[in-house]
């Protein structure tokens, strides 16, 4: 038995947890089904004990727990190194992703029995891998030569080898990984720690972090964590392929205007210590091509903003946005200084074919379309003054800048708790996550950082809320949310900070009047402000409760773990219906009324809940006793005969409550669904965890 990606990427987050982890948690962490994480953990399991490691823990309720100790340590992290004696069974993805790298990365032709070797794999298997391979290469500029009794290598330019490996880099590795790695020297799965060895073997990393720091501070400027991660891994290819006797060449360059700038300066006092630390003498392309990173590297930190040509057409161009959208822009000063800061690098990279991976590129062009669509169309202005078109990744950051800007139109002042955002991705994403946050709940965004950053940070604030793990405080020290701000990361935000009410429309401020009115009549307002806000509040949540109601439920919505019982004790029909609705009443889903309405329903019309062999649907009206969408399920220990002859007797009952005519079809055509299939019916009756039966739930919810 071998690991794969999944299990041993399950391995590693057990040894971080150090905890106990529910099944449910690493089924929704790792986008599968709770019966296959159980099989997973089965394999370590197996995996550890035939390796002389002990059994993982397990405890009812809390899930299982990885004890750990130093010799378990030194097993996953040499499994986790590339030359490791263990087996690991890659995934066809990660071979594609090896045979790339090390393709590019060798100064002699590879034989294709050395990846057969290299990754456990037949010749044919190879064979397949090395099609899709030479598609990909091609797509990019570049050509897999396979020569008989020589070998494979790849053909094509200098400069898109180089490209192709930060592509793969840029594209695989996140930064949170690459900044872990940077510290620990190690990767958390197996493939990544081959691309860092690939990228950083026999290199100093501790001293490519001080070279860093010197561009930083020789131009008086902060990286964003991602121009951080690049810029080390640019001049880290820069050292290897020099060192393989690879030279650059840049087509269609200016020469002349590049070697003028600030930024060639520091990148020549930077190649002075590289030749000094390696050993290797550097030519004048690769100073130039350095300082092409430099000027196109994106910084956190405004500075002061000269008002020239870039800062002309970023006005324009915000100007033109608030038109398209009917608003006057707060703050708008600070909006186009930023904006200015983000787009001067931008225009060296586009200048000079460095590209830019926005990694929350696809869901930026599927949440934001419109957006998205609108700062296309403003930024051919800049399109012009470059006279290059700009790449949609490019377009997508700057997205972030308007998006931010938009939601940040309508905020209030006032005293908050004060908050950190950190964000590894640019003063684009992090001030478009601060203005998400600052408009929902009562807080003060006093600052945006990066990772790097926050060691040293002085100022004074409260709480950080930070899109990344941070390894040097606690879980419970920060709020960790998604770039991408889903629900769930709003419930979490819930629990730390207060909700404040946005800007109401006009009928509501209409309707709050008329009701301050009636109130007057019949008693003393004491807080009149108060008592606006409250019914101003009290009505945007009762909107949005029918908005809620009004959505779409499928079968996991209503199905959930706290409302189903197995293997339960029942004397008669009418026990185990009042028994089916119980879960519901105790959570107020419905009253006790809509039980009574049941057992009426039954003794007027017979017994037509029972709708197929053990299967009883039970249910009322809306009006007998229903509060809230919902759905419970039970199974009967001994069967109960219910008077239907065709179907009795009965083992499972569904007790169902509606609120309208529309917000349960979803879900009831899945519940019918699973009822046609007696196989999955009859696992449900003889199951013995909820496990199992969310399992089939989640089946049928699609």
């Amino acid at each position: 038995m071998q690991f794969d990606e999944r299990s041993l990427a399950i391995l590693q987050y057990l040894r971080e947890k150090g905890d106990f982890v529910t099944i449910k948690t690493l089924s929704e962490i790792f986008g599968v089904t709770d019966r296959t994480i159980r099989y997973d953990i089965d394999k370590i399991e197996r995996i550890l004990v035939k390796n002389g490691f002990e059994y993982l823990d397990r405890e009812y309720g809390k899930g299982v727990r990885l004890k750990s100790n130093r010799k378990l340590d030194g097993f996953i992290d040499k499994f986790v190194n590339t030359n490791t004696p263990y087996r690991y069974s890659y995934s066809k993805d990660e071979r594609q992703k090896i045979i790339i790298l090390q393709l590019l990365q060798s100064n002699e032709p590879i034989q294709i029995a050395d990846f057969e070797e290299m990754l456990f794999v037949s010749r044919n298997t190879v064979l397949n891998e090395l099609d899709i391979v030479e598609k990909w290469l091609k797509e990019r500029g570049l050509t897999l030569i396979r020569k008989p009794r020589v070998g494979l290598y790849i053909k094509g330019s200098e400069i898109k080898k180089r490209n192709t490996i930060m592509d793969i880099a840029s594209k695989n590795i996140t930064i949170e990984e690459m900044l872990n790695y940077m510290n620990n020297k190690i990767a958390v799965n197996k493939v990544n720690n081959f691309q860092f060895q690939t990228l950083f073997a026999e290199i100093d990393l501790d001293f490519l972090n001080g070279l860093i720091n010197y561009a930083e501070n020789s131009l008086s400027r902060k990286f964003s964590d991602e121009a951080y991660t690049n810029l080390i891994t640019h001049i880290s290819i820069m050292i290897k392929r020099i060192q393989l006797g690879k030279k650059i060449y840049i087509p269609d360059t200016n020469y002349e205007y590049i070697q003028n700038t600030e930024e060639y300066q520091i990148s020549k006092e930077m190649v002075e210590r590289i030749e000094k630390r390696f050993g290797i003498a550097v030519p004048k392309e690769e100073v130039e091509y350095i300082a092409l990173h430099l000027l196109g590297a994106k910084s956190l930190e405004s500075r002061d903003v000269e008002k020239d040509d870039l800062y002309n057409i970023v006005e324009t161009m915000t100007l033109e946005i608030e038109d398209m959208y009917n608003i006057v822009f707060t703050n708008k000063e600070r909006i186009i200084e930023d904006l200015v800061v983000h787009l001067r690098p931008t225009i060296y990279r586009i200048k000079f074919g460095l590209k830019l991976y926005n990694p929350l590129y696809d869901n930026i062009v599927k949440n934001y379309k419109k957006l998205f669509d609108d700062t296309k169309f403003v930024l051919r202005h800049l399109e012009r003054y470059i006279g290059k078109e700009i790449g949609e990744h490019e377009v997508s950051y700057v997205t972030l800048h308007f998006g931010a800007a938009l939601k940040n139109s309508s905020n209030r002042e006032k005293a908050r708790p004060k908050v950190i955002v950190v964000c590894s991705t640019g003063i684009g994403t992090a001030k478009m996550i601060a203005t998400q946050i600052s408009e929902r709940y009562d807080i003060e965004i006093v600052d945006t950082l990066s990772l790097r950053s926050l060691k040293n940070y002085s100022g004074d604030y409260d709480y950080i809320i930070s899109t990344i793990d941070i390894p040097h405080l606690e879980p419970s020290e920060y709020v960790k949310v998604s770039s991408l701000m889903l629900k769930k990361d709003f419930d979490e935000l819930e629990k730390h900070f207060n909700l404040i009410y946005a800007k109401s429309s006009k009928n509501d401020d209409t309707l709050v009047i008329k009701l301050m009115d009636i109130i007057d009549k019949y008693t003393l307002i004491e807080d009149r402000e108060r008592l606006e806000y409250e019914l101003l509040y009290e009505i945007k949540e009762h909107r949005k409760s029918i908005l809620y109601e009004r959505r779409t439920y499928m079968l996991k919505d209503l199905l959930k773990r706290d409302v189903i019982e197995l293997n339960v004790e029942c004397k008669d029909w009418k026990e185990a219906i009042r028994k089916g609705g119980q879960s519901l009443i105790d959570k107020g889903f419905i009253e006790a009324s809509y039980t009574e309405a049941i057992f009426k329903s039954f003794e007027e019309n017979g017994p037509y809940m029972v709708v197929g062999p053990g299967i009883v649907l039970a249910h009322a009206r809306p009006e007998d006793g229903v509060n809230k969408l919902c759905m419970s399920l039970i199974t009967l220990k001994e069967g109960i005969n219910f008077g239907n002859e065709t179907n009795d007797p009965v083992k499972l009952i569904i007790t169902f409550g509606a609120v309208d005519n529309e917000s349960h079809l979803k879900a009831l055509s899945q519940l019918m669904e699973l009822f046609m299939n007696n196989n999955d019916i009859n696992k449900i009756i003889s199951s013995t965890t909820k496990d199992d039966v969310l399992d089939i739930i989640h089946k049928y919810s699609n």
